[in-house]
């Protein structure tokens, strides 16, 4: 019989979902606390460019405040890796009660004037459970965009929890015409726009002081299709529970310029998220190498 490497991974991945749904979310953090130590003391993945960033972002804080929000950011990435898994167990109720909506009313009023809207989040606090408890507590369901992984069985996985409560799942590099189809039909797509642009045709924007490359193409669409767009930052608090903050992001109007337009919308989503990644410097993604050019 032929070894195949993505079944074997997804066995070990299942796995571990299955010991994560017995164990419940008071012993998730115990394991959390446990996998941030591995990963950072001892197999110290992608440490000097956790170390790097949060350098680069707070020259500021000396040596031991660094490593400090370092490791915290390793263990909340691994309690987000974890609790995402808990997702298609739990009833609706318990997941509204762990996630507040501040501002909602900007979403259902964006919803409600038939344009359409960009919801744009970040790798920030647990990204997956904000997606999937805004969708069932409003009751919109939200086309989520996301890059397909590597292992189709995990990706299969991570679709279908993602689409638990009745949001969809578009996957990135699809024909665009899905993300139009959902602006134009009023609905809801999830972007998770702090992703690294590309080096030649990137939009430039300042975070935390630094040129940063990031993707013209939901500002290009929200444009053209003259959408809503939104911000749902969603944090953890020290109870284990969640805000979700909504901000709305004014579209530029009477431009001449489009990509000076493009430019000072996404300038203004990361203003917020630099807002919230300097309040909870240990929820984001800093494994990241957001400045790598």
């Amino acid at each position: 019989m032929r070894f195949d490497k993505n079944k074997f991974e997804y066995a070990i991945f299942n796995f571990f979902v299955r010991i994560v749904n017995k164990s419940g979310y008071k012993k998730i953090r115990y394991y959390a606390k446990v996998l941030a130590f591995i990963f950072y003391h001892i197999l110290r993945l992608r440490r000097a460019v956790v170390i790097k960033n949060l350098k680069t972002a707070f020259p500021y804080f000396d040596k031991k405040k660094l490593k400090q929000i370092a490791y915290n950011n390793y263990f909340n990435i691994a309690f987000t890796f974890l609790e995402s898994m808990l997702i298609p167990k739990i009833n609706k109720k318990e997941l509204n009660s762990r996630v507040n909506l501040i501002n909602k009313e900007l979403l259902l009023e964006a919803n409600k004037n038939g344009k359409g809207v960009f919801l744009l989040t970040a790798h920030f606090g647990n990204w997956e459970i904000g997606a999937v408890s805004v969708g069932a507590q409003l009751g919109l369901p939200i086309n989520v965009l996301v890059k397909p992984q590597r292992n189709k069985f995990v990706s299969d996985w991570m679709d279908n929890m993602r689409s638990t409560f009745g949001n969809k799942v578009i996957a990135l590099g699809t024909n665009v015409r899905e993300i139009y189809k959902a602006i134009l039909d009023k609905g809801i797509v999830g972007v998770v726009g702090d992703q690294r642009g590309p080096r030649e045709n990137g939009v430039r924007v300042n975070l935390f002081g630094q040129s940063t490359s990031t993707y013209p193409g939901t500002a290009a669409i929200a444009l053209k299709l003259k959408a809503n767009l939104i911000t749902a930052i969603i944090y953890r608090k020290p109870d284990y529970k969640y805000d979700c903050v909504f901000e709305e992001i004014n579209l530029p109007k009477d431009f001449t310029d489009i990509n000076e337009a493009i430019k000072e919308i996404n300038q203004k989503y990361m203003d917020i998220l630099e807002k919230y990644v300097t309040l909870y410097p240990d929820q984001w993604f800093w494994m990241h190498n957001i400045w790598k050019y």
